[in-house]
């Protein structure tokens, strides 16, 4: 089966359960295996409900499938990447770039020494009993790929009624309490920092029109810096590409652990693209930095530390912000106010992010 063909067939079954899914006048036996299926709703990690979409289409394609054993004979990822996605994102339904392979960890099967090595072992064993049910009777994967479809589409509609109308605001106290209560609050595993800091530099440069580019934007903070070729999270660099400053943020420990992956990180970098990069700064709070650092006695500035040929530069996260937000004009705050709206309104971020940013405007 070629790929146009298969892509052709993936969004045909996808349709074909949608279209059931979608009318409420007909009723489903899901006794058997309603309460699993919600479990996997019960987290933020979305991968579990996405790989059981991925093996449920795939046993679709080829009844001889056995994801237990064989997870990917489906070629999860080309399914899932491609028309899954495509099928996910025409309908607004929340997902992850690469959400089940992200969870599956090229794993032989979807069994139990699977899921005893998540995070969620009990959630994991949820989407193992699943599989082992639709294995053993074929018949039941319509009825759990239509209930599946539902369970998605009313978390898709929970989240549209989240979105929220910002009013005009370019006041740089009022925003600085917006961002910390965000970060705070709902950290999303520390894609609400990275993202905040992300704008503020972003909309800094591009209402003064530096020509200044921030890269690291789109990304979110579970995406490593060498699988994305980049020397961290967050990086300033000319149009032509060369770097100026690189930032990694975060609200955990930024100890000897994260330092030495950042270093092999900067390492491999500088190699392959023969620069020099020899500084970073951290944005973080005070109790992210490790306890060897050489600390400055300041408030903005918290200290530094060596490591090897790199040095780290430590800065409060929070100041941060309050000083980048006084030193941006009142068009680059509207423009970051906007974008981060529109982040937040988006159907990939994360329920609790959404629901705190609606509490703040309340």
């Amino acid at each position: 089966m070629n790929k146009i063909t298969r892509n052709t067939q993936v969004l045909d079954i996808l349709n074909s359960l949608y279209r059931v899914a979608l009318d409420k006048q007909i009723i489903i036996a899901d006794e058997e295996y309603i309460v699993s299926l919600k479990t996997l709703f019960t987290t933020d990690t979305w991968g579990y409900r996405e790989i059981l979409l991925v093996v449920l289409v795939g046993m679709k394609l080829d009844k001889n499938y056995k994801p237990s054993i064989a997870l990917y004979d489906c070629n999860p990822r080309a399914i899932y990447e491609e028309p899954i996605k495509q099928f996910l994102l025409n309908n607004g339904i929340p997902h992850r770039k690469s959400g089940p392979l992200n969870i599956a960890k090229a794993t032989p099967g979807l069994n139990s020494n699977w899921a005893k090595q998540r995070k969620h072992p009990s959630i994991a064993t949820e989407v193992v009993n699943l599989v082992k049910y639709m294995e053993s009777n074929d018949t039941v994967i319509d009825n759990i790929g239509i209930s599946l479809l539902r369970l998605l589409t009313l978390e898709a509609n929970i989240v549209r009624n989240l979105k929220v109308n910002i009013p005009f605001n370019v006041d740089p106290e009022i925003l600085y309490t917006l961002c910390c209560e965000l970060i705070n609050r709902a950290a999303d595993g520390g894609n609400t920092p990275q993202k905040v800091v992300a704008l503020l530099l972003k909309n800094y440069h591009a209402f003064l029109k530096t020509p200044i580019i921030v890269r690291g934007e789109q990304d979110r903070a579970c995406v490593t810096s060498t699988t994305a070729k980049k020397p961290g999270d967050i990086s300033e660099e000319s149009i032509e590409g060369t770097v100026y400053k690189v930032y990694e943020v975060t609200i955990k420990l930024f100890g000897l652990e994260r330092i030495k992956d950042s270093y092999d990180n900067i390492f491999r970098y500088n190699q392959m693209y023969n620069t020099n990069i020899n500084e970073i700064i951290v944005i973080c709070r005070k109790q992210d930095c490790p306890n060897e650092i050489k600390n400055s006695g300041l408030s903005f500035y918290l200290g530094s530390y060596n490591y090897q040929n790199i040095k780290y530069y430590y800065i409060d996260i929070y100041e941060w912000i309050c000083y980048i937000l006084h030193h941006m004009t009142p068009g680059s705050r509207e423009l970051f106010y906007d974008e981060l709206n529109i982040y937040i309104s988006d159907i990939n971020t994360a329920y609790k992010v959404k629901c705190i940013w609606k509490e703040l405007h309340q």
